[in-house]
């Protein structure tokens, strides 16, 4: 006589469905994420320093790069762009800066220091995130002025005496004063994602200079559109092409020595 066949054990629903979303929760690609960032700031991945390994996750991923820890800093921004979560933090001081990288899985935890092996300037820690993430990104500020007390009046001056120029000043070429503390290398504008660098710090800086009334303040570095307005702001003043976008001849009046002040916009 056959013996009967057993019956298929069923799983009860719920936990059906719980398998079911496990299987399809992928974890973030922390070695996408480490690849991502080497190429940005021409690093080499690397194992995890010995003092890591009771750090993080077995899963971290670590990149040594030759820069500074700021210098890093400003070159994952302008390659990984928006899928940076907001502005970069730091809880001691600015010794050591972190943020948060978005991949197809999930956010990657994003640390960056001094390399405590010394084998690279810039250790890039990469591991799954240690803490929820805030709520939303903090929106990054691009210019801050603060308005300073009433100007006084300055007291006259006697003027002073022209010392007589060298015998051979009329055979000089005169050359026109410039304020730019570097030469200009790319044409600024608002984009996707944004721009970011020394070149637009100097722009910010010399834009808040030139305000009327004096403002006070510095830029971040990151040209976005509070920075587009008043660089239009300023090429309305200047009788330039009201762009918004600092080409080289917005580049050469902005810092030149007579360039005129203007009135801001108003604030977003």
């Amino acid at each position: 006589m056959p013996r009967p066949h057993p019956r298929p054990t069923l799983l009860p629903t719920a936990l059906l469905l719980s398998a079911l979303a496990g299987a399809q929760a992928a974890p973030p690609d922390l070695g996408q994420a480490a690849t991502r960032a080497a190429a940005a700031v021409n690093g080499v991945l690397r194992n995890c320093p010995a003092s890591f390994s009771r750090v993080g996750t077995p899963a971290k991923q670590c990149v040594g790069a030759p820069g500074t820890t700021e210098q890093v800093r400003l070159q994952l921004g302008a390659a990984l762009g928006s899928d940076l979560y907001g502005v970069w933090r730091s809880r001691d001081e600015q010794r050591s800066v972190y943020n948060w990288l978005r991949t197809p899985g999930g956010f990657v935890y994003l640390r960056l220091q001094p390399d405590p092996d010394g084998r690279a300037r810039t250790l890039v820690y990469l591991d799954t995130p240690p803490d929820p993430l805030p709520t939303a990104p903090t929106p990054a500020v691009t210019l801050t002025p603060v308005q300073p007390p009433a100007p006084q009046a300055p007291t006259p001056q006697p003027a002073a005496t022209q010392p007589a120029p060298p015998p051979d000043a009329a055979t000089r070429t005169p050359q026109a004063p410039t304020a730019a503390p570097l030469p200009f290398r790319r044409p600024l504008s608002l984009q996707t994602p944004r721009l970011n660098g020394p070149d637009v710090l100097a722009v910010q800086n010399r834009l808040i200079h030139l305000m009327r009334p004096v403002r006070t303040g510095h830029g971040d570095g990151w040209f976005g559109p509070v920075t587009a307005a008043t660089v239009r702001a300023f090429q309305a003043g200047n009788r330039l092409p009201v762009t918004g976008r600092v080409d080289r001849a917005t580049w050469e009046r902005l810092f030149a020595a007579d360039a005129a002040t203007f009135t801001p916009p108003p604030a977003p």
